[in-house]
Protein backbone atom coordinates (compact mmCIF):
# COMPACT_ATOMS: atom_id res chain seq x y z
CA UNK A 1 0.00 0.00 0.00
CA UNK A 2 1.29 3.62 -0.81
CA UNK A 3 1.14 6.05 1.54
CA UNK A 4 1.59 9.90 1.52
CA UNK A 5 2.13 12.19 4.27
CA UNK A 6 0.94 15.90 4.39
CA UNK A 7 2.22 17.91 7.38
CA UNK A 8 3.97 21.39 7.97
CA UNK A 9 7.19 22.34 8.30
CA UNK A 10 8.39 22.16 12.24
CA UNK A 11 11.77 21.24 13.53
CA UNK A 12 10.61 21.46 16.71
CA UNK A 13 7.20 19.47 17.17
CA UNK A 14 6.37 17.15 14.18
CA UNK A 15 9.95 16.47 13.14
CA UNK A 16 10.00 13.96 16.43
CA UNK A 17 6.81 11.96 14.55
CA UNK A 18 9.00 11.71 11.23
CA UNK A 19 12.25 10.59 13.04
CA UNK A 20 10.10 7.99 14.52
CA UNK A 21 8.46 6.29 12.14
CA UNK A 22 11.21 6.21 9.66
CA UNK A 23 13.68 4.97 12.07
CA UNK A 24 11.67 2.67 13.16
CA UNK A 25 9.32 1.54 10.31
CA UNK A 26 10.23 3.14 6.85
CA UNK A 27 11.74 -0.18 5.32
CA UNK A 28 8.05 -1.19 5.77
CA UNK A 29 5.72 1.00 4.05
CA UNK A 30 6.21 2.65 0.35
CA UNK A 31 6.12 6.25 1.02
CA UNK A 32 5.83 8.56 -2.26
CA UNK A 33 6.16 11.66 -1.31
CA UNK A 34 5.86 14.03 2.15
CA UNK A 35 4.18 17.45 1.34
CA UNK A 36 4.64 20.09 4.05
CA UNK A 37 3.24 23.38 4.59
CA UNK A 38 4.03 26.57 6.09
CA UNK A 39 3.82 26.27 9.68
CA UNK A 40 0.53 27.35 10.87
CA UNK A 41 -0.59 27.90 7.26
CA UNK A 42 -2.35 31.10 6.23
CA UNK A 43 -2.01 32.58 10.61
CA UNK A 44 -0.74 35.85 10.63
CA UNK A 45 3.21 36.08 10.96
CA UNK A 46 2.47 38.91 13.97
CA UNK A 47 -0.33 37.42 15.86
CA UNK A 48 1.73 33.78 15.72
CA UNK A 49 4.68 35.57 17.78
CA UNK A 50 2.28 36.96 19.79
CA UNK A 51 0.51 33.97 20.73
CA UNK A 52 3.60 32.00 21.60
CA UNK A 53 5.34 34.80 23.34
CA UNK A 54 1.60 34.61 25.65
CA UNK A 55 2.37 30.79 25.90
CA UNK A 56 6.02 30.19 26.46
CA UNK A 57 6.69 33.79 27.85
CA UNK A 58 9.43 35.78 26.55
CA UNK A 59 12.52 33.87 27.44
CA UNK A 60 10.89 30.61 27.34
CA UNK A 61 9.82 31.79 23.68
CA UNK A 62 13.40 33.55 22.95
CA UNK A 63 14.69 29.70 23.84
CA UNK A 64 12.73 27.98 21.47
CA UNK A 65 13.88 30.34 18.63
CA UNK A 66 17.53 29.70 18.61
CA UNK A 67 16.52 26.14 18.96
CA UNK A 68 14.68 26.90 15.50
CA UNK A 69 17.23 28.79 14.13
CA UNK A 70 20.20 26.31 15.04
CA UNK A 71 17.92 23.55 14.01
CA UNK A 72 17.91 25.59 10.44
CA UNK A 73 21.22 26.44 9.95
CA UNK A 74 22.10 22.28 10.63
CA UNK A 75 19.48 21.01 8.59
CA UNK A 76 21.51 22.39 5.11
CA UNK A 77 24.03 19.73 6.51
CA UNK A 78 23.49 15.95 4.66
CA UNK A 79 22.36 13.54 7.24
CA UNK A 80 22.63 9.40 6.68
CA UNK A 81 19.80 7.12 7.01
CA UNK A 82 19.99 6.19 10.29
CA UNK A 83 21.42 8.86 12.18
CA UNK A 84 20.75 9.87 15.71
CA UNK A 85 18.98 13.30 15.00
CA UNK A 86 17.81 15.44 11.98
CA UNK A 87 17.22 18.91 12.29
CA UNK A 88 13.96 19.45 9.36
CA UNK A 89 11.68 17.03 7.68
CA UNK A 90 13.47 17.50 4.49
CA UNK A 91 16.68 16.64 5.82
CA UNK A 92 15.17 13.19 6.68
CA UNK A 93 13.13 12.87 3.95
CA UNK A 94 16.55 13.01 1.89
CA UNK A 95 18.53 10.72 4.28
CA UNK A 96 15.43 7.99 3.39
CA UNK A 97 15.33 8.92 -0.42
CA UNK A 98 11.45 10.02 0.31
CA UNK A 99 10.38 12.56 -2.07
CA UNK A 100 9.65 15.80 -0.49
CA UNK A 101 8.26 18.98 -1.25
CA UNK A 102 6.95 22.20 -0.34
CA UNK A 103 3.41 22.80 -1.08
CA UNK A 104 1.08 26.30 -0.55
CA UNK A 105 -2.59 25.40 0.31
CA UNK A 106 -3.26 21.86 -0.66
CA UNK A 107 -7.27 22.57 -1.78
CA UNK A 108 -5.49 23.88 -4.94
CA UNK A 109 -5.74 22.34 -7.88
CA UNK A 110 -2.84 21.41 -8.62
CA UNK A 111 -2.10 19.78 -5.43
CA UNK A 112 -4.95 17.76 -6.13
CA UNK A 113 -3.79 16.99 -9.57
CA UNK A 114 -0.25 15.86 -8.50
CA UNK A 115 -2.03 13.94 -5.88
CA UNK A 116 -3.92 11.87 -8.21
CA UNK A 117 -0.82 11.13 -10.42
CA UNK A 118 1.01 9.95 -8.26
CA UNK A 119 -1.69 7.87 -6.57
CA UNK A 120 -1.33 7.22 -3.22
CA UNK A 121 -3.92 4.59 -1.47
CA UNK A 122 -3.81 6.46 1.30
CA UNK A 123 -3.49 10.09 2.63
CA UNK A 124 -1.83 10.76 6.52
CA UNK A 125 -2.13 14.25 7.75
CA UNK A 126 0.13 15.09 10.69
CA UNK A 127 -1.10 18.31 11.76
CA UNK A 128 -1.36 19.39 8.42
CA UNK A 129 -2.64 23.18 8.94
CA UNK A 130 -5.52 23.19 6.17
CA UNK A 131 -9.44 21.63 6.36
CA UNK A 132 -8.91 19.44 3.39
CA UNK A 133 -12.14 19.63 1.15
CA UNK A 134 -13.93 16.96 -0.43
CA UNK A 135 -11.72 16.70 -3.74
CA UNK A 136 -8.42 15.80 -2.29
CA UNK A 137 -10.33 13.82 0.53
CA UNK A 138 -11.86 11.53 -2.33
CA UNK A 139 -8.79 11.26 -4.37
CA UNK A 140 -6.79 7.98 -2.31
CA UNK A 141 -8.49 5.08 -2.32
CA UNK A 142 -8.23 4.10 1.21
CA UNK A 143 -8.96 7.85 2.88
CA UNK A 144 -7.24 9.96 4.39
CA UNK A 145 -6.40 9.68 7.99
CA UNK A 146 -5.46 12.14 10.91
CA UNK A 147 -3.78 11.88 14.34
CA UNK A 148 -5.26 13.91 16.91
CA UNK A 149 -3.28 14.09 20.16
CA UNK A 150 -6.23 14.00 22.57
CA UNK A 151 -9.46 11.42 23.09
CA UNK A 152 -11.77 12.86 20.62
CA UNK A 153 -14.77 13.74 20.50
CA UNK A 154 -13.13 15.82 23.47
CA UNK A 155 -10.50 18.35 23.20
CA UNK A 156 -11.30 19.11 18.73
CA UNK A 157 -9.22 21.72 17.43
CA UNK A 158 -5.99 23.59 18.38
CA UNK A 159 -3.25 23.11 20.93
CA UNK A 160 -4.97 19.63 22.44
CA UNK A 161 -1.80 18.73 24.42
CA UNK A 162 -2.00 22.39 26.07
CA UNK A 163 -5.96 22.14 26.87
CA UNK A 164 -5.50 18.30 28.75
CA UNK A 165 -2.82 19.95 30.63
CA UNK A 166 -4.60 23.40 31.79
CA UNK A 167 -7.67 20.68 32.63
CA UNK A 168 -5.68 18.22 35.01
CA UNK A 169 -5.48 15.07 32.70
CA UNK A 170 -3.78 12.83 33.75
CA UNK A 171 -3.45 10.89 30.59
CA UNK A 172 -2.85 12.35 26.94
CA UNK A 173 -5.06 11.50 24.47
CA UNK A 174 -4.07 9.54 20.75
CA UNK A 175 -6.62 9.71 18.06
CA UNK A 176 -6.24 8.29 14.34
CA UNK A 177 -9.12 8.68 12.36
CA UNK A 178 -10.24 9.32 8.71
CA UNK A 179 -10.62 12.65 7.51
CA UNK A 180 -13.99 14.32 6.95
CA UNK A 181 -15.37 17.58 5.55
CA UNK A 182 -16.09 18.75 9.49
CA UNK A 183 -12.99 19.08 11.50
CA UNK A 184 -11.79 16.04 13.56
CA UNK A 185 -15.29 14.77 12.77
CA UNK A 186 -14.39 11.19 11.08
CA UNK A 187 -14.71 7.82 12.66
CA UNK A 188 -11.74 6.76 14.80
CA UNK A 189 -9.49 3.57 13.96
CA UNK A 190 -7.50 3.67 17.17
CA UNK A 191 -7.87 5.54 20.31
CA UNK A 192 -4.91 4.80 22.94
CA UNK A 193 -3.52 6.98 25.76
CA UNK A 194 -0.35 7.65 27.13
CA UNK A 195 0.77 8.88 31.16
CA UNK A 196 1.34 12.95 31.68
CA UNK A 197 4.45 12.35 33.92
CA UNK A 198 3.87 14.74 37.05
CA UNK A 199 5.63 17.87 36.17
CA UNK A 200 6.26 16.99 32.72
CA UNK A 201 6.60 20.29 30.88
CA UNK A 202 4.17 20.96 27.56
CA UNK A 203 7.32 21.27 25.15
CA UNK A 204 8.51 17.80 26.39
CA UNK A 205 4.85 16.07 26.53
CA UNK A 206 4.40 17.12 22.84
CA UNK A 207 7.93 16.00 21.89
CA UNK A 208 6.98 12.51 23.44
CA UNK A 209 3.35 11.80 21.99
CA UNK A 210 4.30 12.98 18.61
CA UNK A 211 7.38 9.73 18.81
CA UNK A 212 4.49 7.80 20.40
CA UNK A 213 2.30 9.07 17.84
CA UNK A 214 4.69 7.51 15.36
CA UNK A 215 4.13 3.86 16.35
CA UNK A 216 0.16 4.26 16.80
CA UNK A 217 0.40 5.33 13.59
CA UNK A 218 2.46 2.40 11.90
CA UNK A 219 -0.11 0.13 13.73
CA UNK A 220 -3.34 1.98 12.00
CA UNK A 221 -1.59 1.55 8.22
CA UNK A 222 -0.81 -2.47 9.11
CA UNK A 223 -4.64 -2.98 10.02
CA UNK A 224 -5.89 -1.02 6.81
CA UNK A 225 -3.26 -3.22 4.97
CA UNK A 226 -4.46 -6.38 6.29
CA UNK A 227 -8.29 -5.28 5.94
CA UNK A 228 -8.45 -5.86 9.83
CA UNK A 229 -8.85 -2.22 10.84
CA UNK A 230 -12.38 -1.72 12.77
CA UNK A 231 -14.03 1.88 12.83
CA UNK A 232 -14.96 3.27 16.35
CA UNK A 233 -17.92 5.94 15.89
CA UNK A 234 -17.24 8.84 18.23
CA UNK A 235 -20.89 10.84 19.77
CA UNK A 236 -19.56 14.32 18.52
CA UNK A 237 -22.88 15.59 20.75
CA UNK A 238 -20.42 14.94 23.93
CA UNK A 239 -17.42 16.49 22.04
CA UNK A 240 -15.90 19.91 22.74
CA UNK A 241 -13.82 22.28 21.35
CA UNK A 242 -10.52 24.85 21.58
CA UNK A 243 -8.73 27.16 19.90
CA UNK A 244 -5.31 28.57 20.09
CA UNK A 245 -4.72 30.12 24.15
CA UNK A 246 -5.58 33.31 24.65
CA UNK A 247 -2.94 35.24 26.84
CA UNK A 248 -5.55 35.41 30.05
CA UNK A 249 -5.73 31.23 29.90
CA UNK A 250 -1.49 31.26 28.83
CA UNK A 251 -1.22 32.80 32.53
CA UNK A 252 -4.01 30.69 34.24
CA UNK A 253 -2.04 27.49 33.16
CA UNK A 254 1.05 28.79 34.97
CA UNK A 255 -0.48 30.32 37.69
CA UNK A 256 -1.32 26.47 38.57
CA UNK A 257 1.99 25.39 38.66
CA UNK A 258 2.30 24.30 34.57
CA UNK A 259 5.46 24.78 32.90
CA UNK A 260 5.16 25.20 28.64
CA UNK A 261 8.95 24.86 28.82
Amino acid sequence: MKIEFLTQEDSLYLLPFFEEFFQNYAGQFEITRISCCRAMGKRSRRQLLRELTWLYGVAGFGKLLLQAAAAKVLSRFPKERGAGRFYSIAQLAKAYGIPYGPVANPNQPEFTDALQQRSPDLLISVACPYILKEKILAVPPRGCINIHHAPLPRYKGMMPTFWQLYHGEQQLGVTIHYMAAKVDEGDALLQESLPVTPGESLHNLIRRSKRHGAHCMAKVIRSLETNQAATIHMDHAQGSYFTFPRREEALEFRRRGLRAI
